[in-house]
């Protein structure tokens, strides 16, 4: 009997766009209907809903060969995860209500922006938006903490297997929303695929392919449409469905021994 491994005759990317596919079905299968004042339900299937079209589109980004793009985009799926388990971890209904209000800080803040730039466009904000946008002291942080403080919050359900406490998901933060972050603003990091080695090679746009970043962009379609679908049905309280639940931890296997 042969032990070689049979080599899978489907490429990453389809894998993942099958699986992404099926997830957008299963949810616009459910016919959710969220209740009046249901905040939990409106933000978690709206940051389910924009999870999915961004994978979406970083499919195209990556059929289209941008793989640098891509993997910066990538991020969106990271910051969308953190956000949706830092909801769905504790005081979920409170932290929703939260998550929504925060029109009200946008509306203040794009007010001053009229004022200054579209003085004539001026519209007077109402007390009530006011009122709401007072609570949020920050204005870029609607939860009121940064980003690495919502992402290293403990796990309220998960448990670490090596050290028996709640498990941190660092990780993510750490090193996939860092990594990323070179490739969303014009970092040296992120641009090493458009560096010429000085007098010796003629320059030309998007010049090198030093490192091509499609595998790393599809894995992280994978794990943080993944994360975020584990979120999403935690904070509605619903149980995952089988099929999605296996399907999406196998993808993620399968995806890690093609490249170990």
């Amino acid at each position: 009997m042969s032990t070689v491994a049979r080599q899978c005759p489907r490429s990453d990317i389809e894998h993942v766009r099958k699986f992404v596919a099926y997830a957008k079905l299963v949810l616009n299968s459910a016919w959710y209907y969220p209740p009046y004042g249901g905040y939990r339900y409106m933000v978690a299937l709206a940051l389910y809903s924009k999870c999915i079209t961004v994978a979406e589109a970083i499919i195209v980004l990556v059929d289209a060969g941008f793989s640098d793009e891509a993997f910066g985009m990538t991020r969106t799926l990271v910051d969308i995860s953190i956000t949706l388990h830092y909801i769905a971890n504790k005081d979920t209904d409170e932290r929703a209500k939260l998550y929504y209000r925060y029109f009200a800080k946008d509306i203040e803040g794009w007010s001053q922006v009229m004022k200054d730039y579209w003085p004539q466009m001026t519209q007077t904000v109402t007390p009530r938006t006011l009122k709401i946008a007072a609570n949020y002291p920050h204005p870029h942080r609607w939860s009121g903490k940064t980003v690495k403080e919502m992402a290293l919050e403990p796990d309220k359900v998960e448990v670490d297997p090596t050290t028996g406490k709640p498990a941190v998901h660092d990780f993510a933060y750490k090193v996939i929303y860092r990594w990323t972050s070179h490739y969303v603003h014009p970092t040296i990091g992120g641009i090493e695929n458009h560096i010429v080695q000085a007098g010796h090679d003629n320059f030309v746009v998007r010049s090198g392919n030093v490192r091509n970043m499609t595998h790393l962009a599809v894995f992280n379609i994978a794990c943080y449409v993944v994360n975020t679908m584990i979120c999403f049905y935690r904070c509605l309280g619903d149980p995952q469905p089988d099929r999605l639940a296996t399907w999406g931890g196998a993808l993620i296997k399968h995806l890690a021994r093609r490249h170990e």
